[in-house]
């Protein structure tokens, strides 16, 4: 394969992949009124199970600004609940409320039966490869940014 044409291919691929897992929400999104960006926080706060809103930024990428009206607008529909640290009254605590809880269950249930169909259709072999190469590939564009 030419170089040229390797690279545009795995820019088209990279860009399906991002495509494909937006597409993997997207009845969540409209079944619970949530946006993309929502469904990212929500699915980061349940890895965390709690985190702190500069945390949260960080982790995702998001502007805290941002951040922080997103999480109001989260904790008004009943996803999350946020609690004011005792000695900081500028830090607060996220955790998914139940209804957050409940959402993210059924966003994650649905993401794992998705990704176990592809995966039983490949040896362990091939998956810890493919994955290593995209560790790779994301760790290089993580390098460059920096």
């Amino acid at each position: 394969m030419e170089k040229e044409d390797f690279i545009w291919e795995l820019w088209h691929v990279t860009r399906e992949l991002q495509r494909s897992r937006f597409g993997l929400c997207l009845e969540f999104c409209k079944k619970y009124d949530l946006t993309q960006q929502q469904v990212r926080i929500l699915l980061q706060i349940k890895a965390n199970k709690s985190t702190i809103l500069t945390e949260l930024a960080e982790e995702l990428d998001i502007n805290p600004g941002n951040l922080s009206k997103t999480c109001k607008s989260l904790e008004e529909k009943g996803f999350i609940k946020r609690v004011r640290h005792q000695d900081d009254k500028r830090v607060w605590t996220i955790t998914l409320a139940p209804k957050g809880i409940q959402a993210t269950d059924e966003i994650t249930d649905h993401i794992v039966k998705v990704y176990t169909t592809f995966s039983s259709k490949h040896k362990d072999e091939e998956l810890k490869k493919m994955l290593s190469l995209l560790r790779e590939y994301a760790q290089f564009y993580h390098d460059l940014m920096e």
